[in-house]
């Protein structure tokens, strides 16, 4: 958020940002509050529920512990009070000073800086216009506040002190919610609510005010069957659920429907006269845009008093089909508006004509309704005042089809409420004022092959499942576009011995696909090559650069560096381009093409640009990731970035990376796009791209878990250091891709990596290498139960990284050595060796490292008994790895985590926390810890006595072992299975426990001496 929050903000909101109604966030004008762990996070809710209200010390507690606050809860709570005042001042200097002690706290928020504050103004606001009457300033203030929830309020916090709130809150929602559909039901939109009201009702199953407005908005749509049917689905689900009926209000809605009561008819509906029309033809076979016309067709009523025009302004790239729905929807709404009905073509992007100058469209319009010409003025004025007037008692529906900009269109609009205006450009008319601007994009899929088929016709189509596969690709080639789509199946109609599939052929061959798309005098191409050379030079040369970009979008910096150019002045062509519908805008600041005017794009950079200063462009674009891949990793993983980067153009500008969180999400929103860099970098013969950027990126695949995609780019990395004759450069990468294959469970493929790379190091005297990758063969060991060659390794890598002076390399190595001492029951020694890596980690704020030490001292605790301990050292864990965006140490986290609510008999809890690390687990292809937390799940679903489901967990845990060679989990998940069949097979139960004591005993791990007691007990 950041940056782009203070711009979206009103003006008069205050300086601080509280938000409640979802995951509980502060923001400042230096960003994000950081609100470590769940209590701070209660604190800071409690407060905010009573803003500006003194909360006594006693609640806070309440919140905060729940039940039983530990007897130091007054000076922990004063340390919470403290660590929000100093988390408040970072990201704003004045707030930490609105946290006051009067008797208690209170936390002082201004006017619209806390979102349920707002959200309950702007429903108040609503209901009050809805009262007067005016209620599309009802609907837009309900909509309004609405607009402010982004989930579950309170998200984050738990306890029984915030069940209540969140309740509450979440029935104000849903009351603001039935009042705002019920004033766009009495506003006429009762087609386009259908939709979402059947998703209520599915989600709200026995709200019988949601199920009402479904029946009347069905009723109005002319659809009293689906009304009656809704009547049923309730009252059966009431009769099912509660044992009762529906409510009188209700009864008596059904009872209305069924004998036909006019008064539930739309109080906008009218009849109105077959009207002369003065359209073109509507199109026979119209395919699609239900949504789109459910909009223009719910277009207010002719006939209404005051007001001011009603304007629809339908934008779209060349060939999404503008005039064609505009043409559509005014024969549809002709019977409303049956004084008129006016097309004209204002030739803002046609070949062969100049844009129809508006007093030349005017004179056309005003003889269309039978004006004189000698009663026409020759001042555009003049005959814009005679065109308005000789509009004002008509109900009339007028097309400007195909305009240049508003400029062109003002002088072209009705002056009264009683007609409607019909505007289609390329260019989006946001500057028209009062018009609702409709903006078309491509057809959905299903759609698209309804057209192509239609044009064709069915016979050409749909003679077996593999044609209509074939259909499909073909409407794929066409990119879903309207015009393409048209001309490839007119193609295809006109040749009796062409199939689907040679048609489909003939588009797929790159640069002729588009030479394919033509036909008579319609042309992709050529409209797509009409909207280029209406553009000013500057936009041109953006445009055809970006045709060059490998990746599927842009961000504004991206393209800066692409085009050479500033951040304010690349935005500016951006957004001016999007403006045209040349590109597309799918989130505020990303930028791609569609298909094929990338295409187009593509050829049209390559006719005009030299291959110099096409391979230029591109070498500039992929400096620019490797530039800001590296601002990012210097967040994500401080100070392990050894090589020096080949940046041969530094970028002008780059996104703010302030820290681990905005580096995260960069890398996140680029991932495909660095991907696709990386490939173009190696096919290209940009050897150094090739390899440094996967360099740069390892440690963000690691923590995001995108682990096939590390393997991926980095085997190209590899082959390009090799290229290179870069011995340190293979070293580095063999490391890390090591590590890829580690946690794919791909043992072996690990070590060969890894023991290459430690020759390398060692044959250039790398002692930070050698350090850390006998650091990893450690861990790979231990996964391999290969416990004293584990231990061996990280006791050389403790004593190399305290030679190099290394901090983090240390604290690692002692973390790891305290894993091996936990592993095989030296529980003191281990907590010792965790303790002064976490002193460490902390001293070097390496928070990852440090939520890992974490995680491993909750392992230890439970092991000896210490829950409360384990619980402590997890949820810190868990905070932390969400912090820092590392989504495998939050699943291992959670299921930890778990594992400690099963210990205290709170399995629900448990099974939540088990099921949400599996998940992840799953995600990202960690094979090994998938396994360990699907035991983790068995033995909680066998405490909760799902006995069946625990031993499938259980099996499958097993599976995954074997395949990946982890001896310690596969001897967990025998013992998982002989206790899940304790009762139902002791036999079999025994066969699994000496397969798992065997294994342990090899280990040497104290595990094995709770399976020997169950041997030695007599069987069942």
């Amino acid at each position: 958020m950041g940056g782009s929050w203070r711009k979206r903000r009103p003006q008069g909101w205050g300086t601080v940002e509280f938000r409640i109604l979802g995951p509980v966030q502060a923001w400042g004008t230096c960003g994000q509050a950081r609100l470590a762990g769940p209590k701070q996070l209660a604190l800071l809710s409690a407060l905010l529920l009573q803003a500006n209200r003194v909360v006594p010390v006693e609640q806070l507690f309440e919140a905060v512990w729940g039940d039983n606050p530990p007897g130091t809860a007054s000076g922990a709570l004063h340390t919470y009070v403290f660590r929000l005042r100093q988390a408040l001042t970072a990201v704003e200097p004045s707030a930490g000073d609105r946290l006051t002690y009067v008797s208690g706290y209170r936390l002082r928020v201004e006017p619209h800086e806390l979102d349920l504050m707002e959200f309950r103004d702007r429903a108040e606001r609503g209901r009050l216009a809805a009262a007067e009457g005016k209620l599309y300033d009802a609907a837009e203030e309900l909509t309004a506040g609405l607009a402010l929830w982004r989930g579950t309020a309170l998200t984050g916090v738990s306890g029984q002190y915030f069940q209540a709130h969140t309740a509450r809150l979440a029935e104000e929602r849903l009351a603001a919610l039935e009042e705002r559909v019920g004033v766009d039901l009495a506003v006429g939109r009762h087609a386009e609510l259908i939709p979402e009201l059947r998703d209520l009702v599915a989600t709200h199953r026995l709200r019988e005010a949601l199920h009402g407005h479904l029946m009347l908005a069905l009723y109005r749509a002319g659809r009293p069957a689906e009304a009656l049917q809704a009547f049923e689905d309730i009252r059966q689900a009431l009769v099912d659920e509660l044992g009762i009926d529906p409510g009188p209000a209700l009864t008596l809605l059904r009872q209305r429907i069924v004998r036909g009561d006019p008064e539930l008819s739309d109080p906008h509906a009218g009849e109105r006269p077959v009207p002369r029309t003065d359209l073109p033809g509507d199109i026979a076979d119209f395919t699609g845009r239900e949504a789109e016309l459910r909009r223009l067709l719910g277009a207010l009523p002719a006939g209404q008093e005051g007001g001011a025009v009603v304007i629809e302004a339908i934008d779209g790239m060349a060939g999404v089909g503008k005039t064609t729905l505009a043409v559509h929807a005014a024969h549809q709404l002709a019977d409303r508006y049956p004084d008129a009905q006016l097309f004209i073509d204002l030739h803002g992007h046609t070949t062969e004509h100049e844009a129809t100058d508006p007093a030349a469209a005017l004179d056309s319009l005003l003889r269309t309704l039978g004006v004189p010409g000698d009663q026409i003025p020759q001042e555009l004025d003049a005959r814009a005042a005679l065109w308005r007037a000789e509009l004002a008692e008509r109900d009339a529906v007028i097309v400007l089809d195909n305009a240049a900009d508003s400029a062109q269109v003002r002088p072209l609009l009705p002056g009264t409420a009683r007609c409607l205006a019909l505007v289609t450009s390329r260019r989006r008319l946001g500057d028209l004022d009062t018009a609702r601007t409709l903006s078309l994009d491509v057809l959905p899929t299903a759609d698209a092959v309804d057209l192509f088929t239609r044009v064709v016709g069915a016979d050409r189509t749909s003679r077996h499942e593999g044609q209509r596969e074939q259909v499909r690709a073909v409407v794929e080639l066409c990119g879903h576009l309207p015009l393409a789509i048209r001309i490839a199946a007119a193609r295809l109609r006109t040749r009796p011995a062409w199939t689907v599939a040679h048609l489909a052929d003939r588009l797929a061959q790159g640069h002729r696909g588009l030479d394919e798309l033509s036909t008579g005098d319609r042309s992709v191409a050529a409209a797509f090559g009409l909207s280029y050379r209406h553009l000013p030079d500057r936009h041109r040369r953006m445009f055809r650069l970006l045709g060059l970009v490998p990746g599927n979008d842009v961000d504004t910096h991206a393209a800066a560096a692409l085009c050479g150019l500033g951040a304010a002045e690349a935005a500016e062509l951006l957004e001016d381009l999007v403006d045209v519908h040349l590109l597309q805008q799918p989130a505020p600041g990303r930028y791609r093409f569609h298909d094929l005017i990338r295409r187009h794009a593509m050829d049209t950079a390559r006719d005009t640009e030299s291959e110099a200063a096409r391979r230029e462009a591109v070498t500039r674009l992929l400096d620019y990731y490797l530039h800001t891949a590296s601002l990012a990793a210097a967040h994500i993983f401080p100070g392990t970035l050894r090589a020096g980067l080949d940046v041969t153009h530094v970028p002008a500008s780059t996104p703010s990376l302030t820290n681990q969180t905005e580096a995260v999400a960069w890398c996140e929103a680029e991932h495909a796009n660095l991907n696709t860099a990386i490939g173009h970098a190696a096919e290209s013969g940009r050897h150094t791209h090739a390899w440094q950027i996967p360099y740069v990126l390892w440690y963000f695949y690691f923590i995001r878990g995108h682990t096939r995609d590390w393997i991926a780019t980095h085997q190209l990395a590899l082959a390009a250091a090799q290229h290179l004759a870069d011995d340190r450069a293979r070293a580095d990468l063999l490391k890390q891709l090591g590590s890829a294959y580690w946690q794919l469970g791909r043992y072996d493929r690990a070590l060969d990596h890894y023991r290459e790379a430690l020759a390398l190091y060692r044959s250039n005297d790398d002692v930070w290498g050698e350090s850390a990758i006998l650091g990893n063969l450690g861990i790979v060991y231990g996964r391999l139960g290969r416990y004293p060659e584990s231990l061996d390794n990280y006791q050389q890598a403790l004593a190399l990284s305290r030679r190099s002076g290394d901090r983090w390399l240390e604290s690692n190595a002692l973390n790891h050595i305290g894993n091996t001492y936990d592993q095989v029951g030296r529980f003191a020694d281990a907590l010792d060796h965790y303790r002064q890596a976490l002193s460490l980690k902390r001293e070097i704020d390496d928070r990852r490292g440090e939520a890992n030490v974490l995680t491993c001292m909750g392992i230890a605790e439970e092991r000896l008994g210490g829950l409360a301990s384990a619980f402590e050292h997890h949820e810190q864990s868990l905070a932390l790895m969400r912090e820092v965006g590392d989504r495998r140490g939050e699943g291992y986290a959670l299921s930890n985590l778990g594992n400690v609510h099963r210990r205290l008999g709170r399995l629900d809890e448990a099974l939540g926390l088990h099921d949400q690390g599996l998940a992840i687990m799953r995600d990202i292809g960690d094979r090994g810890y998938e396994s360990a937390v699907l035991t983790d799940l068995g033995h909680t679903l066998r405490a909760a006595g799902q006995v069946d489901r625990a031993l499938a967990c259980h099996r499958q845990a097993l599976a995954l072992t074997l395949d990946i060679g982890d001896r310690f989990q596969e001897a967990r998940a025998h013992d998982g299975i002989a206790l899940a069949l304790r009762a139902a097979d002791p036999e079999d139960a025994r066969l699994h426990w000496r397969q798992a004591l065997a294994i342990y005993t090899e280990l040497g791990v104290p595990e094995a001496d709770a399976v020997a007691e169950h041997l030695a007990d007599p069987p069942d």
